[in-house]
C-alpha cells in the first residue's frame, strides 16, 4: 500500500512539473528586434530614422508577450556592420541579438517622391513574414504604412488585435472665415481679408512699430533671417531684412519698445550647435542693428502683473536643454543682466506661460503649456488648479539635448533628442469687457506627437477665458491647413480696427527641401 503511494505521489509531482515547464513555456515572449532604417535622402534623416523605430517599438511591445530590444543594444550590434543594411545581415544581426524576429526597412526621398519599404523576418526560419510598401509625393504615406505595418504584425504574428483610436470628424469646409464663437448664435464668419505664400518656413511672428512712423509692422523669422514687412495699398511688401552673421537657427520672436525710444525692438532668441546665441535687432534710421553681442539667454517679452511688458531669460545647459530659473532682464552694458525671478511652476520655462489676474480679485494665476503640450492653470502657490483633457500648441522648432546614453563601457553619444519650442501663449481682451483671454494655438498631429517626428495636418487658434473651474474657448479661428507657427492680434493694416494675423507653414524644410508658409489675416470688427 506504502509502494502504491509512492508511485502516486511521485506521477502528481512528475504531472506537476510537466504542467509548470509547459506554463513557463507558453509564457515565455517573443523578442524583436528593430534595426534602423536605411535613409536614402540628400539630407540628414536621423530624427525620422529614430522615430519609425520609436514608433515601431511603441506599437509592438507587448507586457509578457512581445519584448522589442532596447535601440542603443541593437545600434551597438549593427555598428559592426558596415555598409546597408540587407536579409542576410539582418539575420545575422538577429542571430547575435538571440531574438526572434527582425524588422528592417528603407526610406528613400527622391525629389518630392517618397517610397518606403519594410519587412519583418523570421530569424530560426530566415523568413520574411510580413512586408510594407509605400510610395507617395511627400511623407503623408509614411505614418500610416508604418501603422498599417505594425498592425499587421500585431494580428498576423503576435495574434494580437488592437484597435485603432475612432476619430472626430473634421468640418468639411476650412479656410471660411475668422473667429467661431462657441456660444450659439454669438459671432459671425468673415473671409479672409488677405493671404499671401511664401517659399520659407517661417519659424515666428509678431507686430510692432520697427521704424517709428507710427504704424504696426510684421516681423516674422525663418531659420536665420529677421523680415519686416509693411502694409502698403492692401498688401504686405518687405521693408526690410537682416541675415544672422554665421550659421544661427532662430526659435522665437517678440516685438516692443521697451527702451521708449519710439521704435519697437526685435528680440530674437537664437540657438548655435551647444549654447545660446540671442540678440536684439533695432532700426537706426536706415537698417536694423544688432543693438546687443550674442546673448546667453533664450529671450522673450511678456506681459507680467503690474510690469507691463518684460523682457524675461533662462539659460539653456551646453548641449542641452532649459537650464536654471527663469529671470527678469534689464539692459547692462552690450548685454542683459537678471535683477529678478519670475516665480513659476517646476515646468515653467521661458517661452511657456502667462500671469494674468483671472478673477479680479488680485490673485495672480499661471497659464502654461507643459512638456507633454497639456494646458494647465496653477495658483499663486503653485497648485495645479486644472489641465486640459487634449493637447495645445504644437510647434515645429526645437533645440538639441545632446546627452550621452547608457552607463560604463556600455556609453555611447546619442544623436539628440528634440526638445520642441513651446508654441506662442499671450494675453488678449477682445471683446473689452476687462477679463483677459489666453491665446494658443491647437495644431492637429499627423504622427501622435511622436517624441521627435513632426507633422501638422491642420491649426487654429484658441481664445480661451478662466471660468473659475477650467479654461474654456471662446472663441477659435476657422482650421488652417498647416502648422500654425505664429499668431497676433493687432492693428496691422493700420485702419483703426484689430486684425488677426496668422503665419502657418504648409510644407516643412526638413523633408524635401522646399517650405512653403503662408500669411493668412482676418478683420476681427
Amino acid at each position: 500500500m506504502r509502494k502504491r503511494g509512492t508511485i502516486l505521489l511521485s506521477i502528481l509531482l512528475l504531472g506537476l512539473a510537466l504542467f509548470q515547464t509547459g506554463t513557463s513555456l507558453a509564457k515565455k515572449p517573443k523578442t524583436l528586434a528593430i534595426l534602423p532604417f536605411t535613409m536614402n535622402a540628400d539630407r540628414d534623416l536621423t530624427f525620422l530614422q529614430e522615430g519609425i523605430m520609436d514608433m515601431l517599438s511603441s506599437r509592438l511591445a507587448w507586457k509578457g508577450k512581445v519584448v522589442v530590444i532596447e535601440k542603443g543594444k541593437v545600434k551597438k550590434i549593427v555598428a559592426d556592420f558596415p555598409g546597408p543594411l540587407d536579409k542576410e545581415k539582418a539575420l545575422e544581426i538577429g542571430k547575435r541579438l538571440g531574438v526572434d524576429y527582425v524588422i528592417l526597412g528603407s526610406l528613400t526621398v527622391f525629389g518630392q517622391s517618397v517610397s518606403m519599404d519594410a519587412k519583418i523576418l523570421d530569424v530560426s526560419k530566415s523568413d520574411a513574414l510580413v512586408t510594407a510598401f509605400d510610395q507617395s509625393e511627400g511623407m503623408d504615406g509614411v505614418i500610416p504604412t508604418i501603422n498599417q505595418f505594425a498592425q499587421d504584425i500585431n494580428a498576423r504574428i503576435m495574434g494580437r488585435k488592437v484597435r485603432e483610436p475612432a476619430r472626430a470628424a473634421e468640418p468639411a469646409k476650412a479656410e471660411e472665415g475668422a473667429l467661431v464663437s462657441t456660444e450659439e448664435g454669438v459671432g459671425g464668419l468673415s473671409k479672409p481679408s488677405y493671404v499671401q505664400r511664401l517659399k520659407m518656413e517661417i519659424t515666428g511672428l509678431d507686430i510692432g512699430d520697427v521704424d517709428g512712423d507710427g504704424k504696426n509692422d510684421m516681423v516674422f523669422i525663418d531659420k536665420d533671417t529677421v523680415y519686416v514687412y509693411k502694409w502698403r495699398k492692401g498688401t504686405f511688401f518687405q521693408f526690410t531684412t537682416v541675415k544672422g552673421s554665421w550659421s544661427p537657427t532662430y526659435i522665437y520672436v517678440s516685438v516692443a519698445d521697451l527702451n521708449g525710444n519710439g521704435r519697437a525692438e526685435i528680440y530674437v532668441s537664437g540657438l548655435g550647435n551647444r549654447d545660446v546665441s540671442s540678440a536684439v535687432f533695432e532700426w537706426d534710421g536706415g537698417k536694423l542693428k544688432k543693438n546687443t553681442g550674442w546673448l546667453r539667454w533664450l529671450i522673450r517679452v511678456v506681459d507680467l502683473p503690474g510690469k507691463g511688458k518684460t523682457l524675461v531669460g533662462q539659460g539653456r545647459a551646453p548641449a542641452g536643454q532649459y537650464s536654471g530659473d527663469v529671470h527678469v532682464l534689464k539692459r547692462k552694458g552690450s548685454g542683459f543682466s537678471s535683477i529678478g525671478i519670475v516665480k513659476l511652476p517646476r515646468v515653467g520655462n521661458v517661452f511657456n506661460f502667462v500671469k494674468a489676474d483671472f478673477d479680479g480679485n488680485g490673485n495672480i494665476f499661471t497659464t502654461l503649456l507643459n512638456p507633454y503640450e497639456y494646458l494647465c492653470v496653477y495658483d499663486q502657490k503653485g497648485e495645479q488648479l486644472w489641465k486640459s483633457g487634449d493637447y495645445f500648441g504644437g510647434s515645429l522648432a526645437y533645440m538639441l539635448d545632446l546627452g550621452q546614453v547608457g552607463t560604463g563601457d556600455q556609453q555611447m553619444v546619442d544623436t539628440g533628442r528634440r526638445i520642441f519650442i513651446p508654441s506662442p501663449i499671450f494675453l488678449t481682451d477682445l471683446d473689452k469687457d476687462d477679463r483677459q483671454e489666453v491665446v494658443i494655438c491647437q495644431n492637429r498631429s499627423k504622427t501622435m506627437r511622436l517624441s521627435d517626428m513632426r507633422w501638422f495636418a491642420s491649426g487654429k487658434i484658441h481664445f480661451m477665458t478662466w471660468d473659475g473651474v477650467s479654461l474654456i474657448s471662446r472663441w477659435t479661428s476657422q482650421k488652417l491647413s498647416g502648422a500654425a507657427v505664429g499668431y497676433k492680434v493687432g492693428d496691422i493694416d493700420n485702419d483703426g480696427t484689430l486684425e488677426l494675423v496668422i503665419a502657418s507653414v504648409t510644407r516643412e524644410s526638413y523633408f524635401l527641401g522646399m517650405p512653403r508658409s503662408r500669411i493668412v489675416m482676418y478683420d476681427l470688427d
